[in-house]
């Protein structure tokens, strides 16, 4: 959320669900001179309608992080200045994104007569932008600018892996230039002697003692020994057991407490395929290609193999896995059941 007054200065808050309480303080602390606030919040809706009645700002701007893109910041300035008694959508280069402004005062009352209704269901997110922004929206403004990142899952993998090959480009440069300094750089990565790393990027943190090709590996990621990553963009915390095999996949970030030695991509497994234009049978808009994709805090099995365009969604258990030992190409295993093998695909589209 930010807040804009008559003056040429924003207030910037990140507000986040009492349930990611430690990514809120995770940060607060991230940088030297901190761009934003963090604002946890406990009770939905009224939560947001307290801090709105805190500041004094004559406007406001809420997004979500499902995008990510570069605007000027006279023309968002602009924008909001224009939208008046109204709540209005902004869309980035004719792209709509989950960005709505309005007069602070004309989005109280909207928030207020929601909430006298009683609370809508679902989270924080739902509630605000799929209920009351997107019912009270009366407005669509564009802004001159570049989408650097939609949420969408070959986007994700894409754009990481062009970062590979443009590291030093223009376009990157001018990007990473207007993020604020963090407080540190994280620990330093260790690469083993006998390992090898070829045109790929490691983050603070990482561990490397086999072959990584061609990929992203984010902070404290561990490749362990004889184990292969290529092509691949490795989210934070995944640990890769000896000996497996990871061509082509997403793997998404894993944040469980357990035991630093112990790998959540257990030791020989096979995930992905080096060359494929698989789509998945559930989420063929959203998985294809052949990129394989493992879900948040996912424990795979030791010798556990998922072929091209799969998908493990977070919460299968790792027994579920080991019962099914193969997940055949674009194939889904959705929380207990192999969706996709049971029913040739559910055909939804849409992630769970």
């Amino acid at each position: 959320m930010a807040a804009f007054d008559g003056e040429p200065r924003a207030e910037i808050t990140l507000l986040l669900q009492s349930d990611t309480r430690e990514n809120a303080q995770a940060l607060a602390a991230r940088w030297k001179k901190p761009p934003a606030r963090v604002q946890v919040i406990d009770d939905g809706l009224a939560g947001v309608a307290r801090l709105l009645a805190q500041t004094e700002s004559e406007h406001v701007v809420l997004g979500t992080t499902a995008s990510l893109f570069l605007t000027d910041p006279r023309a968002l300035r602009e924008r909001v200045a224009s939208c008046g008694d109204q709540v209005v959508k902004l869309s980035v280069a004719r792209t709509p994104v989950e960005l709505y402004a309005s007069r602070r005062e004309h989005f109280q009352r909207q928030l207020a007569a929601v909430i006298e209704r009683g609370a809508p269901r679902g989270g924080l997110r739902e509630a605000l932008f799929d209920g009351v922004l997107h019912d009270s929206l009366e407005l669509i403004l564009d802004l001159p600018g570049e989408i650097l990142f939609q949420s969408d899952l070959m986007e994700c993998y894409a754009n990481n892996l062009w970062v590979v090959s443009h590291g030093e480009s223009e376009r990157l440069n001018s990007a990473l230039g207007r993020l604020p300094e963090l407080v540190d750089r994280g620990v330093e990565s260790h690469v083993a002697e006998r390992a090898h790393i070829r045109n790929s990027w490691l983050a603070s943190g990482v561990e490397v003692e086999g072959v990584v090709e061609d990929s992203i590996l984010f902070p404290n990621v561990v490749v362990r020994r004889n184990a292969h990553v290529v092509r691949s963009v490795i989210l934070s915390g995944n640990r890769i057991g000896t000996g497996a095999e990871i061509q082509s996949s997403l793997i998404l970030p894993f944040t469980a407490e357990v035991p630093r030695p112990n790998p959540n991509i257990g030791d020989n497994c096979s995930i992905g395929a080096r060359s494929s234009t698989m789509k998945n049978s559930d989420f063929p808009s959203q998985i294809r290609d052949g990129i394989a994709v493992i879900g948040t805090n996912v424990d795979i099995p030791s010798g556990f193999k998922a072929e091209a365009a799969t998908y493990v969604a977070p919460g299968v258990s790792a027994a579920a896995l080991r019962r099914l030992k193969v997940l055949k190409k674009g194939a889904s295993v959705l929380r207990e059941r192999p969706a996709a093998a049971a029913s040739g695909g559910n055909g939804a589209g849409e992630l769970p």
